[in-house]
């Protein structure tokens, strides 16, 4: 059994901050919590009454005693259905139901009736929807929306696209896996933040990975008990991320043995054709699995298992023009070059393989010693093969990209101990491993980029491998005092992160178009023409780059975390929560930020007498870590130091006709021996934690006993946000510092600002099903890309890059629903026909995201440039090339560009069928985008060198690929 191993510790905080009225926001980040009191017919105080909640599925009973207020707390209550009872002296024994979901914070006032010899039990009114103390916005994925609705991949993420001011991040790319993650996907973005800036919990623990700042764990659809998505006004156990935060609590077994066996089946034969290539590309695809869970101990001991395979085969899609890769080829073999070269389709698209094969395992145990001491204990195991899963697909050649493999191994504990009747201790920890690798398709390399025309040659975009241990130890107590709720606690984790990132070790050469001018291009060619070309061999601007020496690198970053809380019942209809949360993230090489500390407020108010109606408010400092990504570039140049004699992994590169400069295709086998200075990456020493300021105010309206209407708006202020500045090259290309390259600092010099309004409704469960209904309006600016490694296109003036956030998306509707014909017995030779289907479906519509409008060539800071404007081009601001200056206001401004909306409706239709008393058999037809919308992806954003905007290339703006046309799935679930 676990005992708090920090419990002196967290002790003393308690005695710091418990005399003051800052500390407690409500809910528990794995259970849910009850609150009320208990009064007589009069409206007096009951106190010393017995209230006693006991769990449906495990008939596990918690009891507390009201105090001299007639006050009382549950603190702990796994998730689930309860049934509640009151017990005084002189009275009637009070009873409810209660429907208790992740993080619930229910406030109940119990009024009991005077026992007489015909009153036993006086059973209230229906159980409340609306939860009186919370003070955060969030929102909870329901249990049949997890196990009802169709979701293409079964991604046990996507569950969060359900939710308001959830959205998928723009990364521009159509790769099954992004960065250093094993999670399939690109991100979600939480009001419009960046998608490395959301928090991951999973039963309590973080579930992120700390290099590239998502998800780093994979769990199955069916192991998913609560899914809740805070977007504001998290509580201050809440910490290490300014977006939003996912949390996630896993399944535990019941009283009740419980088995299902599953398989979901997809084939090209059942699909639509895909609207770039023109017909149907290969497909085949089985998920299949199995769950387990039941007790080994009745009211004591329970086990959940389950285990799920993945098996997707599938090709996909490149969009390089035949007649493009037709001349890159002409010229390569011109030149020598020795790497694959591009395949020329006869169709206006090439296809790729591409893999997915997934394997997960999983096992919770849960175990009471008594009523005062509670412990689970769960492992899981996740396995990951995956060809061509990053940098393959629309403008990227198969050469470009890599396969990914990897495994983790996850262990993790709880133990909830009852130290009195008003005092809780909880204490969680995990062990991971993890071990990633990836390596490239093309070995020989060098890698090229043609801007807007395609890329291939080895891949320089991501690390190769990683290796990373993680452990984590978490102690929190709670003590119920009067009014008050005080909770507090620490959170300790350790990563030890080993990254191996090639970079260009074999070179890579980055050109603006093909042909210099229409006359050197073969009959029939109608592609891009400029300056500089892969033809001549005129690379851009620093547009070659090469590595040399050792690429990889080793790194910890300690993380210490302490919080303080309140949740102050003020009036009957008021409850205040307040905290503080302080956080230190220890870093190689960088000075300690000391100033992470995040006071956060809130309110949960009910105005009216019925309690029908709640309005929320809260405002708080939510600081972020620094990705161990961007430091490992710094540590891995020269140990984040611009001394050439800390060198480990030396980068130079080059323009056309510098000394020592390479002619297409060459690569270095050495580095150069004089003339020419290596470039460093580093990290500014004292950078300070990204950090955001949000501020929220919610009205949330019980419309029935099963149906709310929740409105409201949410700002969002970051601030320090990381990304990468060029400070060793003037705005004319000249050198600051003559004796070195460029030199990239990390720095946290960038803002952004988000403000939305959102409205949801939710019909909760009934006799004919369930439906959701939100739509977001919002607005986002910053002066900074969605990746850490986007620079400005002058360093010099960061409002130049000042525009539309990559993940500015102004609308979004999301609407899903449930709808069933009955299911209770069938008797009748009608009731067969009719009984047991259900229907359901998830309907998503977002508004079109920006994109950034490049000319396809580098500023001299060797940052991409933007076009022109044609005002300027025409001798305004006394004739200077703005193309080559980049002053404010001579180029368009960032994210100009206008992209694509999104259209998409999936469906499922099943019947569940009793096989015997107590199994059942579910068939299902799914259908992903069941009206064959044609989604557009990915503009190609470069214009060319023509003045905006006055003639871009041909291709400008087009789809370099496209969503999923209609897919159908057949699938199948037998359950006892």
């Amino acid at each position: 059994m676990f005992r708090s191993v920090c419990w002196i510790a967290v002790f003393s905080l308690v005695l710091l901050c418990g005399t003051s009225e800052i500390t407690r926001a409500q809910e528990t980040l794995t259970n849910a919590s009850v609150t009320g009191r208990v009064l007589d017919p009069s409206g007096s105080v009951v106190a010393h009454a017995s209230v006693k909640a006991v769990a449906a599925a495990t008939n596990q009973a918690y009891t507390v005693e009201t105090d001299g207020q007639g006050r009382f707390r549950l603190p702990y209550l796994p998730v689930g259905e309860y049934r509640i009872d009151v017990v005084a002296s002189g009275f009637a024994e009070n009873a409810r139901t209660l429907q208790l979901t992740v993080g619930s914070a229910f406030d109940i006032t119990f009024q009991l009736s005077v026992a007489t010899a015909s009153t036993n039990i006086q059973v209230t009114e229906e159980p409340p929807v609306i939860e009186e103390n919370r003070s955060q916005i969030a929102q909870t994925v329901l249990q049949p929306e997890v196990n009802n609705l169709p979701y293409e991949g079964r991604n046990y993420l996507d569950l969060a696209l359900l939710l308001p001011g959830v959205s998928p991040t723009n990364t521009a790319s159509t790769q099954t896996l992004a960065e250093t993650s094993e999670v399939a996907g690109q991100g979600y973005s939480v009001n419009s933040q960046r998608n490395f800036s959301n928090g991951f919990v999973v039963d309590g623990l973080s579930d992120n990975d700390d290099a590239a700042g998502v998800a780093g764990n994979v769990f199955s659809m069916d192991v998913v008990r609560e899914f809740q998505v805070v977007t504001s006004g998290g509580q201050a156990e809440f910490g290490r991320a300014l977006g939003g935060y996912f949390n996630l609590v896993t399944k535990s077994g019941s009283n009740q043995l419980h088995g299902t066996a599953y398989g979901f089946l997809r084939n090209q034969r059942l699909n639509a054709d895909n609207a770039l290539a023109g017909n149907k590309l290969p497909l085949t695809q089985g998920q299949y699995g199995a769950s387990l869970s039941g007790p080994l101990r009745k009211n004591k001991t329970f086990l959940f298992g389950n285990f799920e395979e993945q098996r997707l085969n599938t090709e996909g899609i490149i969009t390089v023009k035949p007649t493009d890769a037709a001349a890159i080829n002409a010229r390569l073999l011109a030149v020598g070059y020795g790497a694959p070269s591009l395949p020329v389709s006869t169709g206006l698209t090439t296809l790729y393989p591409t893999t997915l094969h997934t394997d997960t395992f999983f096992l919770r145990g849960d175990h009471r010693f008594s009523q005062k001491d509670q412990f689970n204990m769960r492992y899981s195991l996740y396995k990951l093969n995956s060809t061509n899963a990053r940098g393959v697909g629309g403008l990227n050649e198969t050469s470009n990209g890599t396969s990914v493999y990897d495994t983790n191994h996850t262990v993790a504990a709880s133990n909830i101990a009852t130290l009195s009747n008003r005092t809780f201790n909880e204490t969680r920890m995990q062990f991971s491993y993890d071990n990633l690798t990836a390596p490239p398709n093309d070995q020989i390399g060098p890698a090229v980029t043609v801007s807007g025309v395609s890329v291939f040659g080895r891949s320089t975009s991501s690390p190769t491998a990683r290796l990373n241990y993680l452990g984590e130890i978490v102690d929190n107590v709670v003590m119920q005092r009067g009014a008050h709720t005080f909770k507090t606690g620490v959170d300790f984790l350790y990563n030890d992160d080993t990254i191996t990132y090639p970079q260009s070790l074999r070179g890579s050469y980055s050109f603006a178009c093909i042909y210099d001018k229409a006359s050197e291009a073969p009959a029939g060619y109608s592609g891009p023409f400029c300056a500089n070309s892969l033809y001549s061999g005129r690379y851009n601007s620093q547009g070659y780059a090469q590595n040399f020496g050792n690429d990889t690198v080793q790194q910890n970053n300690p993380n210490l975390g302490f919080y303080a809380q309140d949740e102050w019942k003020a009036t009957p209809s008021l409850t205040l929560n307040a905290g503080v949360r302080y956080d230190l993230e220890w870093l190689q090489t960088i000075n300690t930020d000391m100033n992470n500390v995040s006071p956060r407020i809130g309110l949960a108010w009910t105005p009216f007498r019925n309690r029908g109606t709640v309005v929320r408010a809260s405002y708080g400092l939510f600081y972020d870590r620094v990705p161990l990504r961007p430091l490992a570039n710094a540590l891995l140049s020269a140990d984040n130091t611009t001394d050439p004699n800390n060198a480990r992994f030396f980068s130079y590169s080059f323009s056309f006709g510098d000394p020592n400069a390479p002619v297409f295709p060459d690569v270095a086998t050495t580095p150069p021996s004089s003339g020419t200075k290596p470039n460093y990456s580093t990290m500014q020493r004292d950078i300070q934690n990204p950090y955001s300021q949000q501020a929220s105010l919610e009205v949330e309206q019980q419309l029935s006993q099963t149906s709310t209407l929740a409105m409201s708006y949410q700002h969002v202020r970051g601030l320090h946000l990381i990304s990468s500045i060029n400070t060793n090259i003037n705005l004319d290309g000249t050198r600051p510092d003559p004796t070195r390259g460029n030199v990239k600092p990390y720095s946290s010099a960038f803002d952004s600002y988000y403000d939305g309004l959102a409205v949801s409704y939710l019909q909760r469960p009934v006799s004919w099903g369930s439906v959701r209904l939100s739509y977001t309006w919002s607005k986002a600016i910053d002066d900074v890309g969605e990746f850490f490694f986007s620079s400005p296109i002058n360093n010099f003036d960061l409002r130049v890059d000042r525009g539309r956030s990559d993940d500015d998306q102004r609308h979004r509707v999301v609407f899903n629903a449930v709808v069933n014909s009955p299911t209770s017995e069938a008797h009748r030779f009608t009731d067969h026909l009719t009984h047991g289907w259900k229907l359901s479906g998830i309907l998503q519509y977002y508004s079109r995201l920006p994109f950034n409008i490049t000319t396809g060539a580098n500023t001299k800071q060797a940052t991409a440039q933007r076009p022109c404007t044609a005002a300027f081009n025409l001798g305004e601001n006394g004739g200077l090339n703005p193309c080559t200056e980049a002053l404010r206001g001579a180029v368009i401004g960032r994210n100009a560009g206008v992209g694509f909306d999104f259209f998409g409706l999936n469906t499922r239709l099943s019947r569940t069928f009793a096989l015997t008393d107590g199994v059942k058999l579910e068939g299902m037809a799914e259908a992903f985008n069941a009206l064959n919308h044609r989604n557009d992806m990915i503009p190609n954003g470069t214009w060319g060198s023509q003045p905006y905007p006055a003639t871009p290339n041909a291709t400008f703006g087009r789809a370099t690929a496209v969503g999923d046309p209609r897919n159908i799935q057949l699938a199948a679930r037998i359950s006892f």
